[in-house]
Protein backbone atom coordinates (compact mmCIF):
# COMPACT_ATOMS: atom_id res chain seq x y z
CA UNK A 1 0.00 0.00 0.00
CA UNK A 2 1.17 3.63 -0.89
CA UNK A 3 1.89 6.14 1.78
CA UNK A 4 2.04 9.38 -0.79
CA UNK A 5 0.36 9.64 -3.92
CA UNK A 6 2.22 9.33 -6.96
CA UNK A 7 3.23 12.96 -8.27
CA UNK A 8 5.50 14.22 -11.49
CA UNK A 9 8.12 15.14 -8.72
CA UNK A 10 7.91 11.14 -6.71
CA UNK A 11 7.46 9.23 -9.77
CA UNK A 12 8.95 7.35 -12.92
CA UNK A 13 6.80 6.05 -16.07
CA UNK A 14 7.91 2.85 -17.28
CA UNK A 15 7.26 1.06 -20.10
CA UNK A 16 8.35 -2.24 -21.17
CA UNK A 17 8.50 -3.86 -24.36
CA UNK A 18 5.52 -1.50 -26.01
CA UNK A 19 6.81 -3.21 -29.35
CA UNK A 20 5.40 -3.86 -32.83
CA UNK A 21 5.29 -7.37 -32.25
CA UNK A 22 4.08 -7.38 -29.02
CA UNK A 23 1.21 -5.25 -29.71
CA UNK A 24 -0.18 -7.39 -32.20
CA UNK A 25 -0.51 -10.28 -29.59
CA UNK A 26 -2.76 -8.21 -27.56
CA UNK A 27 -6.43 -9.70 -27.94
CA UNK A 28 -7.49 -8.94 -24.28
CA UNK A 29 -8.54 -5.36 -25.02
CA UNK A 30 -8.48 -3.50 -28.05
CA UNK A 31 -5.03 -2.50 -29.10
CA UNK A 32 -5.67 1.08 -30.23
CA UNK A 33 -6.72 1.34 -26.35
CA UNK A 34 -3.33 0.13 -25.70
CA UNK A 35 -1.64 2.79 -27.94
CA UNK A 36 -3.83 5.71 -26.45
CA UNK A 37 -2.76 4.98 -22.85
CA UNK A 38 0.92 4.60 -24.10
CA UNK A 39 0.61 7.77 -25.84
CA UNK A 40 -0.87 9.46 -22.62
CA UNK A 41 1.80 8.41 -20.47
CA UNK A 42 4.53 9.20 -22.51
CA UNK A 43 2.95 12.92 -23.30
CA UNK A 44 3.03 13.24 -19.21
CA UNK A 45 6.24 12.20 -19.04
CA UNK A 46 7.52 14.26 -21.21
CA UNK A 47 5.27 17.17 -20.40
CA UNK A 48 6.21 16.96 -17.19
CA UNK A 49 9.60 16.13 -17.41
CA UNK A 50 9.38 12.72 -15.51
CA UNK A 51 11.75 10.21 -15.94
CA UNK A 52 10.48 7.74 -18.88
CA UNK A 53 11.97 4.61 -19.06
CA UNK A 54 11.16 2.17 -22.34
CA UNK A 55 12.37 -1.05 -22.58
CA UNK A 56 12.31 -3.60 -25.27
CA UNK A 57 13.95 -7.49 -25.79
CA UNK A 58 15.09 -9.18 -28.71
CA UNK A 59 14.30 -6.47 -31.58
CA UNK A 60 15.28 -8.66 -34.69
CA UNK A 61 12.20 -10.86 -33.99
CA UNK A 62 9.68 -8.62 -31.79
CA UNK A 63 10.47 -5.35 -33.63
CA UNK A 64 11.20 -1.59 -32.20
CA UNK A 65 9.03 0.39 -29.73
CA UNK A 66 6.09 1.24 -31.29
CA UNK A 67 6.11 4.33 -33.13
CA UNK A 68 3.73 6.61 -31.21
CA UNK A 69 6.26 6.21 -28.69
CA UNK A 70 9.09 6.69 -30.91
CA UNK A 71 7.63 10.36 -32.03
CA UNK A 72 6.77 11.11 -28.52
CA UNK A 73 9.88 10.87 -26.44
CA UNK A 74 12.87 10.66 -28.83
CA UNK A 75 15.20 10.94 -25.95
CA UNK A 76 13.74 8.24 -24.08
CA UNK A 77 13.60 5.88 -27.05
CA UNK A 78 17.29 6.29 -28.21
CA UNK A 79 18.39 5.83 -24.35
CA UNK A 80 15.96 2.65 -24.19
CA UNK A 81 16.84 -0.41 -22.36
CA UNK A 82 17.05 -3.10 -25.20
CA UNK A 83 17.82 -6.39 -23.62
CA UNK A 84 18.63 -9.90 -25.76
CA UNK A 85 15.68 -12.25 -24.64
CA UNK A 86 15.25 -12.23 -20.62
CA UNK A 87 11.78 -11.48 -20.00
CA UNK A 88 12.47 -9.74 -16.87
CA UNK A 89 14.01 -5.97 -17.75
CA UNK A 90 15.57 -6.20 -14.39
CA UNK A 91 17.62 -8.66 -15.17
CA UNK A 92 19.50 -5.95 -17.49
CA UNK A 93 22.50 -4.65 -15.15
CA UNK A 94 22.22 -1.62 -16.85
CA UNK A 95 18.37 -0.81 -15.99
CA UNK A 96 18.69 -1.78 -12.62
CA UNK A 97 22.06 0.71 -12.30
CA UNK A 98 20.01 3.17 -14.24
CA UNK A 99 16.90 3.28 -12.81
CA UNK A 100 18.31 2.98 -9.02
CA UNK A 101 20.50 6.51 -10.12
CA UNK A 102 17.30 8.33 -10.46
CA UNK A 103 16.73 8.30 -7.23
CA UNK A 104 13.11 7.42 -7.14
CA UNK A 105 10.96 4.94 -5.29
CA UNK A 106 7.27 5.26 -7.49
CA UNK A 107 6.87 3.27 -10.76
CA UNK A 108 4.18 3.67 -12.97
CA UNK A 109 4.07 0.86 -15.09
CA UNK A 110 2.45 -0.96 -18.08
CA UNK A 111 3.83 -3.74 -20.77
CA UNK A 112 3.51 -6.22 -22.84
CA UNK A 113 2.31 -8.70 -22.87
CA UNK A 114 0.79 -8.04 -19.40
CA UNK A 115 1.09 -12.00 -18.44
CA UNK A 116 5.30 -12.01 -19.07
CA UNK A 117 7.44 -9.04 -19.71
CA UNK A 118 4.68 -6.99 -17.12
CA UNK A 119 4.09 -9.43 -14.58
CA UNK A 120 8.00 -9.97 -14.24
CA UNK A 121 8.84 -6.40 -14.50
CA UNK A 122 6.00 -5.30 -11.40
CA UNK A 123 7.63 -8.09 -9.17
CA UNK A 124 10.82 -7.49 -9.70
CA UNK A 125 10.46 -4.02 -9.07
CA UNK A 126 8.06 -4.71 -6.21
CA UNK A 127 11.33 -7.39 -4.55
CA UNK A 128 14.06 -4.46 -5.22
CA UNK A 129 11.58 -1.96 -2.89
CA UNK A 130 9.57 0.11 -5.37
CA UNK A 131 6.20 0.71 -5.04
CA UNK A 132 4.42 -0.25 -8.50
CA UNK A 133 1.10 1.05 -10.24
CA UNK A 134 0.33 -0.82 -13.16
CA UNK A 135 -1.58 1.22 -15.89
CA UNK A 136 -3.94 -1.51 -17.23
CA UNK A 137 -5.61 -0.24 -20.15
CA UNK A 138 -1.69 0.26 -21.50
CA UNK A 139 -1.32 -3.55 -20.97
CA UNK A 140 -2.91 -6.36 -22.60
CA UNK A 141 -1.95 -10.22 -23.79
CA UNK A 142 -3.69 -12.79 -26.00
CA UNK A 143 -6.32 -13.40 -23.06
CA UNK A 144 -8.55 -11.52 -21.22
CA UNK A 145 -7.82 -14.88 -18.66
CA UNK A 146 -4.87 -14.06 -18.93
CA UNK A 147 -4.76 -10.24 -17.72
CA UNK A 148 -7.17 -11.58 -15.05
CA UNK A 149 -5.17 -13.66 -13.13
CA UNK A 150 -1.73 -12.09 -13.98
CA UNK A 151 -3.79 -8.69 -11.77
CA UNK A 152 -4.72 -11.07 -9.10
CA UNK A 153 -1.27 -12.32 -8.60
CA UNK A 154 0.63 -8.56 -9.01
CA UNK A 155 -1.98 -7.24 -6.54
CA UNK A 156 -1.33 -10.12 -4.36
CA UNK A 157 2.57 -9.52 -4.38
CA UNK A 158 1.96 -5.76 -3.08
CA UNK A 159 1.44 -4.06 -7.02
CA UNK A 160 -1.42 -1.52 -7.65
CA UNK A 161 -3.91 -1.32 -10.54
CA UNK A 162 -5.23 1.45 -12.06
CA UNK A 163 -5.97 3.13 -15.55
CA UNK A 164 -4.54 6.10 -17.39
CA UNK A 165 -7.49 8.08 -16.74
CA UNK A 166 -6.67 7.65 -12.96
CA UNK A 167 -3.29 8.15 -13.17
CA UNK A 168 -2.96 11.45 -15.01
CA UNK A 169 -5.82 13.20 -12.35
CA UNK A 170 -3.78 12.10 -9.67
CA UNK A 171 -0.36 13.51 -10.83
CA UNK A 172 -2.26 16.22 -11.70
CA UNK A 173 -5.67 16.93 -10.10
CA UNK A 174 -6.46 20.70 -10.20
CA UNK A 175 -7.11 21.81 -13.66
CA UNK A 176 -7.36 24.89 -12.86
CA UNK A 177 -3.89 25.80 -12.25
CA UNK A 178 -2.21 26.21 -15.70
CA UNK A 179 0.28 23.53 -14.86
CA UNK A 180 -2.07 20.81 -14.27
CA UNK A 181 -4.02 22.12 -17.72
CA UNK A 182 -1.03 20.13 -19.60
CA UNK A 183 -2.62 16.92 -17.94
CA UNK A 184 -5.69 18.38 -19.45
CA UNK A 185 -5.28 18.77 -22.79
CA UNK A 186 -3.61 15.38 -23.67
CA UNK A 187 -6.41 13.62 -22.18
CA UNK A 188 -8.52 16.06 -24.36
CA UNK A 189 -6.77 14.99 -27.37
CA UNK A 190 -6.05 11.87 -26.99
CA UNK A 191 -8.96 10.56 -24.88
CA UNK A 192 -11.88 12.79 -25.22
CA UNK A 193 -11.35 13.81 -28.71
CA UNK A 194 -11.98 9.78 -29.75
CA UNK A 195 -15.47 9.34 -27.65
Amino acid sequence: MTTKSYTTQNAIIMLVDHQTGTVGWVKSIPKETVVTSCRVLGKLAVAYDMPLIITTTVEQQVGLTIKDLQDIAPDAFAKRYARGGQLDCWDDERLRDGVAKIGRKKIIMAGLTTDICLYWAATSALKLGYEVLVVADACGTTSAQGDEMTYSRLRKAGAEITVVNQITTELANDFSRPEDQKAQNIMADEIISKL
